[in-house]
């Protein structure tokens, strides 16, 4: 996988990507390339652990405008979290290695290995081999949705065609020709073109956090229809998502009830609850978890003061919102009424249950289904019940259309703040009619009480590509 990143994939990385997967087909490997030959040695790649490790939560967390900063704590921060922040045009200094696409780039590889090479492996039937493609598929599809969502401009209908997207790398080969770009229009539709592919050929049954389930698949799709402003689509494939999960047997997947979880006993009860935040259940054992991915977040912590949520934000929580337990404002050398966000530190970000019943209650809410059975304030509902007591979970009713979507917004704001979620709505947002006008800005707090404001210009909703990708494949054009 040379240029696009493959480059910085070294044969012992492979190797290493493997290391949970059975060895004895290791016997002789050629210059860039993995030897698989029984079907279950593809299987075994699926397990690797390099498949669940990324370093994105930091990345995108910077991104959303939902965090405020304070000098001189920001200052010593790394340059690079600093230009994110500042919405500075070059993230990476000209010989910086990208670290962040690393993993995304060494996933893909496997991914592709498996989906090119799987049907043709020995011993196995046809439907294991078709079911273990559907999952390398919507593995493929889940990096893709990443580079479109960091490199690409938001989707937007009239100019998809046109606009860059990121190049599509289909092969496992690290000697292949530079890359080109390909447009938004053909990024979407390709990561769309997989996860259709693999829904059919998924099973309802979790039989592993770590492992791509129908589920997970339609879920992804249900995330990328979103991207593309494709409601009624998005609706259909939160539907599937819903129905899949409701239908598994094997590993439990429900959202945990905060009103239970966090009195003593309870698995996100903590001793130390006021200054590290409730507990994190590891992630085989995360039950909102369906897609078991993880990454450690600096921008998290009882002791971090260059990073705070942001006072409009803070005023979206009721009193009684138990999620108000992830904050605290103990020391904060900050301004009142901002909040420190407390953990966790090792963070859940693969697909998770509250993310799907949240983009399920937006499309309903587009589809204009606003209140009663099948509708958006039923999945709000639902949710809000087991994030604060009852009487406090109501939704209000009388809301228009555009009110209903603007208060699943503020939801998914409550509920991901500092998650790195904030990044993906900021983007769709700059080109959805129900937010013409809305801006997106950071602001820098100083010691003497003075601020500078950082806006997000348009063009930044898609970062420059790292000048060592560049160099690697000649010709690229970057984002401007």
């Amino acid at each position: 996988m040379q240029r696009i990143q493959y480059t910085f994939i070294t044969l012992f990385l492979l190797m290493a990507s493997i290391g949970s997967c059975r060895k004895d087909f290791l016997e002789v490997v050629p210059t860039g390339r993995l030897i698989a030959e029984k079907t279950l040695d593809y299987e075994q790649m699926l397990n690797s652990s390099e498949l669940t490790l990324y370093s994105l939560a930091p990345f995108y967390a910077v991104l959303g405008d939902e965090l405020v900063a304070r000098d001189p704590f920001f200052g010593t921060r790394g340059l690079k979290e600093q230009r994110l922040f500042r919405y500075e045009n070059d993230i990476y200094n000209p010989s910086d290695d990208p670290t962040e696409l690393n993993a995304l780039t060494k996933a893909l590889y496997l991914f592709n290995k498996v989906i090119n090479e799987v049907m043709n492996s020995k011993d196995g039937t046809e439907a294991q081999k078709t079911a273990i493609r559907a999952e390398a598929l919507t593995g493929r599809a889940w990096i893709y949705l990443h580079f479109a969502t960091l490199f690409t401009r938001p989707y937007n209908t009239a100019t998809a065609s046109t606009d860059l997207g990121f190049p599509i790398i289909r092969e496992a080969d690290i000697n292949k020709s530079p890359y080109t770009r390909s447009t938004v229009k053909e990024l979407y539709d390709f990561i769309v073109g997989d996860l259709v592919e693999a829904i059919p050929a998924l099973q309802s049954n979790i039989t592993s956090r770590h492992r791509a389930s129908k589920a997970v698949a339609a879920a992804l799709l249900t995330k990328t229809y979103l991207a593309m402003g494709r409601f009624e689509d998005a609706l259909a494939a939160s539907e599937t998502a819903m129905a899949a999960i409701a239908a598994n047997t094997a590993q439990p997947a429900r959202l945990y009830d905060y009103n239970i979880e966090l009195l003593v006993g309870g698995v996100l009860f903590s001793t130390t609850m006021s200054t590290t935040g409730p507990a994190q259940p590891t992630l085989p054992n995360n039950i909102e978890s369906i897609y078991g991915r993880q990454d450690l977040n600096s921008t998290t912590g009882g002791t971090v003061n260059h990073f705070a949520l942001s006072s409009s934000v803070v005023a979206l929580y009721s009193p009684t919102d138990l999620r108000r337990r992830y904050y605290n404002n103990t020391n904060l050398a900050y301004p009142a009424g901002l909040l420190r966000r407390l953990g966790p530190l090792l963070q859940a970000t693969g697909m998770n249950l509250p993310e799907i019943y949240l983009m399920r209650a937006e499309c309903r809410a587009r589809a204009n289904k606003l209140y009663g059975a099948g509708s958006a304030s039923e999945d709000l509902l639902f949710l809000r019940q087991r994030r604060m007591p009852a009487a406090g979970a109501v939704v209000p009713t009388g809301l228009t259309q555009a009110q209903m979507v603007q208060f699943v917004m503020d939801e998914r704001l409550r509920e991901f703040a500092f998650n790195g979620i904030r990044w993906f709505d900021m983007r769709r947002m700059s080109v959805d009619p129900l937010f013409t006008g809305r801006t997106f800005t950071h602001i820098l707090h100083f010691a003497d009480g003075t601020t500078q404001s950082y806006p997000l210009r348009p063009e930044r909703f898609a970062l420059r590509i790292p000048q060592r990708i560049l160099n690697d494949n000649p010709g690229m054009e970057d984002n401007p």
